[in-house]
């Protein structure tokens, strides 16, 4: 794997972006539009930021206008990017005047009319002890709902997005695949996994100039694992448990591609498998492999949670599921649709989504793959490349 420079989505896409949002707004009969989630904000402008209790909103308006209302702390950054008509700066939260007061002058400075104004929510979303007004307390009425304009461009990837997709995967699977070969008992997970990850992130610096993580969550990489049975929750990151023969692990590595993420998720065994985990093992990659066989265009996404309910009833362990089948993915580890019973979404080639059914027991552990799975014309393609087969995911006691 060789990449002469880092894959990018372009000023260009981002500009189609808007516009097709912008068309949304013309068909809506909207003014103007209020978009304060930082994820959406970065999908339509390459504008990625650190969320705080200061308030970041796009707003766009008539003629394809954009405009950035940031704290001075990003007045460089915001007007560095591209397409961007105008840049209101305020200096801090929650100052002398509030900063949606200056949101409030630039909707009016369009000429946008409250009752034609649209909002992905009423005003910044509450973190790190910020607090309101709402849009609607400063304009007198409730913002359209238009979260939607947005999130229906998300569901599915462009050509590039893919591309950084499947370049976050192929790293995921590098790291992965030097942290299993560096696991030993006696160890713990820290020390097993962090040099691996650390020493593949250097290779990405190297064999990719100028990138860097867009997404400033993580260094840009990650490959961890943990050990025990800590891992019959699925969230239940207890680390420091140290390596021991007999051990499930549950492993996770992705990388961070101009902001786009992926998952490899695999279980691992430490020594000779018992009966009790080989059944364990075989349930749940029966379960994982069923979802990829049932997705394709045109089938609801919760028809992939039911055929997996199913086959988990008929392997007797649909009582171990904590969790849906898997989630949409991109800039977000989680984004919308969900493969889930309630989710009324249609599956459309270019929806790209983490594919991981689990089964979780008290006393054994937690088993669960994830791969990163796109869905194509006439079905659907894994896009992490890793072995699956508890054969290949034994670790030497």
């Amino acid at each position: 794997m060789k990449t002469i420079s880092p894959l990018q989505i372009s000023p260009e896409e981002y500009a189609l972006r808007r516009s097709a949002v912008c068309s949304g707004m013309d068909a809506a009969g909207l003014d103007a539009l209020a978009v304060f989630y930082p994820a959406r904000i970065a999908y339509l402008t390459g504008f990625h930021h650190i969320p705080t209790e200061r308030p970041i909103v796009l707003i766009l308006g008539p003629n394809e206008y954009s405009a950035l209302v940031v704290p001075a702390v990003e007045k460089e950054h915001a007007e560095s990017v591209p397409g961007i008509d105008s840049v209101g700066i305020y200096f801090e939260y929650p100052g002398a005047q509030h900063p949606m007061e200056l949101v409030a002058s630039k909707l009016a400075e369009i000429n946008a009319k409250a009752r034609r104004t649209g909002a992905d929510h009423d005003g910044y979303v509450p973190y790190w002890g910020y607090r309101g007004p709402r849009l609607s307390d400063l304009s007198g009425e409730r913002p359209i709902d238009a979260e939607m304009l947005i999130e229906s461009l998300r569901r599915v990837k462009s050509e590039t997005e893919l591309a950084c997709i499947q370049l976050s995967c192929d790293w995921a699977a590098r790291a992965h695949h030097r942290m299993q070969a560096a696991i030993k008992t006696g160890q713990t997970e820290m020390e097993c996994y962090a040099p691996a990850a650390t020493q593949t992130l250097f290779e990405m610096v190297a064999e990719m100039p100028g990138w860097r993580p867009r997404g400033f969550s993580t260094t840009g990489l990650e490959a961890m694992f943990v050990g025990g049975r800590s891992t019959a929750m699925p969230h239940g990151f207890v680390m420091g448990h140290g390596i021991q023969p007999g051990d499930v692990l549950v492993s996770g590595a992705g990388a961070d591609i101009d902001g786009y993420h992926s998952e490899l998720e695999r279980t691992m065994i430490v020594g000779t498998p018992t009966k009790e985990q080989e059944r364990a093992f075989d349930a749940m990659l029966a379960l994982q492999t069923r979802a990829i066989e049932v997705m394709a265009p045109g089938v609801p996404a919760g028809e992939v949670e039911l055929a997996c309910v199913q086959l988990a009833r008929e392997l007797g362990v649909e009582g171990s599921i904590r969790h849906h089948v898997g989630h949409s993915i991109g800039l977000e580890g989680h984004e919308a649709p969900f493969l889930d019973r309630g989710d009324d979404a249609v599956l459309e080639p270019g929806m790209v989504f983490t594919v991981e059914p689990g089964v979780y027991f008290k006393d054994l552990g937690g088993f669960r793959h994830s791969d990163t799975v796109v869905i194509t014309a006439d079905g659907c393609r894994s896009m992490t490349d890793y072995p699956r087969e508890l054969k290949d995911l034994i670790i030497p006691a």
